[in-house]
């Protein structure tokens, strides 16, 4: 890795030791601070101005399913709703948002925490989920490890619908409390992606399921020397080959 990777888990409180920041978007404020600079990072509901972020961070979740649905769709000339207008546009109708928001859970948290996985371990930390700021090359090791002892049909990773919030808490979270739980590859809300570079995305793990990848990297493909040297080829290519 090239930066941090990130704990994150819900509180009662804001810690007394961490950051406390408002946040008007949480990609920069909380999690991009923490991928880039480590610490413990953290805000309370009250302190989170982001519609999304409310649910994206567990705060309280989506109140309203249905005007959702119609703000993230094409809405006819006669239908207008709040700031949004015509809707956003994303979906071709609310039927077919609320089917994409449908897994996203509702949770109730007080205050959320970002910090450094490996500060948060040696605390004992509640760590729900584990997310990783990657480019393609770091992305492919992950979804192979991901994949790697999986004993279930289909695939190990998965990049559902959700802004970017919702891809790196809410919707992971509810994936470690399934019987067949999937990585979340995320960043794919196009208003976030400013603050990320333009080779990144989020790579966002149950903390168990991280675990279980930790102890597979033994006799795996990551210690074949082939492997490392196409890893380390892949890393070090800038240009297009012709």
């Amino acid at each position: 890795m090239d930066n941090h990777a990130v704990a994150v888990y819900g509180s009662e409180s804001v810690p007394a030791d961490a950051v406390q920041v408002e946040a008007k978007c949480c990609i920069p404020t909380l999690l991009m601070r923490c991928t880039n600079l480590g610490g413990k990072i953290a805000a309370d509901r009250a302190h989170v101005a982001c519609h999304g972020a409310k649910s994206g961070l567990g705060f309280g979740g989506i109140p309203d399913r249905v005007r959702t649905s119609c703000s993230l769709s094409r809405l006819p000339e006669s239908m207008q709703i709040g700031d949004h207008g015509r809707g956003k546009r994303y979906f071709a109708d609310p039927e077919c948002a609320m089917f994409q928001i449908s897994g996203i859970r509702d949770y109730d948290n007080k205050a959320i925490v970002f910090q450094d996985l490996e500060e948060a371990e040696k605390e004992g930390a509640p760590i729900e989920v584990v997310v990783f700021s990657v480019d393609p090359t770091r992305l492919s090791a992950l979804m192979q490890l991901a994949a790697y002892s999986r004993r279930a049909d289909g695939p190990a990773c998965i990049t559902p619908f959700g802004f970017a919030c919702q891809q790196i808490y809410a919707l992971p979270r509810a994936e470690g409390e399934s019987d067949d739980p999937h990585a979340v590859i995320g960043m794919t809300d196009m208003y976030a992606r400013r603050y990320v570079g333009t080779d990144r995305l989020t790579f966002a793990v149950p903390y168990a399921m991280y675990r279980r990848m930790l102890e597979d990297i033994p006799g795996s493909f990551l210690e074949d020397e082939r492997y490392i040297a196409n890893f380390e080829k892949a890393l070090r290519l800038r240009f297009p080959v012709n």
